[in-house]
């Protein structure tokens, strides 16, 4: 297994279906070491606390083999 790419960003307003929404989907990569601490990865953050991030999802990990 090797690591590819770590991304980041912070929740930020996008429009989607006419509507303004706070999303912290789009997530850009870094180029040094970042912390990874307990509620999630230094200078990363969600919108929606509920089912994103915390001490049990504060760092997800996709295989390469689902991009294209």
């Amino acid at each position: 297994m090797r690591l590819i790419s770590v991304n980041v960003s912070l929740p930020g307003q996008t429009q989607n279906r006419g509507k303004s929404v706070t999303t912290g989907i789009f997530k850009e990569p870094v180029k040094d070491w970042i912390m990874l601490r307990s509620l999630n990865l230094e200078g990363d953050g969600q919108a929606d606390l509920v089912g994103h991030g915390g001490i049990y999802k504060a760092a997800y990990a996709y295989s390469i083999e689902n991009y294209d």
